[in-house]
């Protein structure tokens, strides 16, 4: 008898050859990005018209505030950040990426839109549409299912089973 096929499991294994394939073909340039660098540095060119923060940071990618602290430290050594007063609270330090940074993001974007030609090879503009369509649905069931398992027995609104938007903004993210 046939194994039935999970789709988690197929999209967990779809993400790791992804992941490894952007790690294989990694620009030079950005592999001194090493750890999650990458990762913080993508998050911060795609909200560079926003303050970012270092709680920003933590936030983001769930992790405290002295691994946050010891991580930006350590890219503002490398030279890929500077932090800068924010006007009106000179306690907060807004996180700018550096030339070099820059340098690194050009790189991965690059990358990733190479190995986005791959990934979609054969498939129509169609295709591609009804896809991100059927993973936009995906998103937002799974959304709601946590939402109801982290409220049972609330009636649940609109904004509780993730919007589109929210769902365009984790999707830009999750490849960090």
């Amino acid at each position: 008898m046939a194994e039935k096929r999970s789709i988690g499991i197929d999209i967990s294994s779809l993400n790791r050859r992804i992941r490894r394939y952007l790690s294989s073909t990694m620009p030079d340039n950005a592999r001194i990005a090493t750890g999650g660098n990458a990762h913080i540095i993508m998050f911060l060119a795609r909200h560079r018209a926003q303050t970012v923060v270092q709680r920003d940071v933590e936030k983001r990618f769930c992790i405290t505030r002295s691994t946050a602290s010891r991580v930006l430290a350590l890219m503002e050594r490398k030279g890929f950040i500077v932090r800068e007063s924010v006007p009106g609270d000179a306690r907060m330090k807004r996180i700018v990426l550096t030339d070099r940074a820059d340098a690194i993001v050009e790189g991965l974007v690059a990358n990733a839109m190479r190995m986005e030609e791959e990934l979609f090879e054969g498939f129509t503009q169609e295709e591609r549409a009804q896809l991100a369509a059927y993973i936009d649905r995906l998103m937002a069931n799974i959304d709601a299912a946590q939402a109801r398992k982290s409220h049972p027995g609330e009636p649940m609104g609109e904004s509780d089973a993730g919007g589109k938007g929210d769902m365009e903004e984790s999707m830009k993210e999750s490849d960090e």
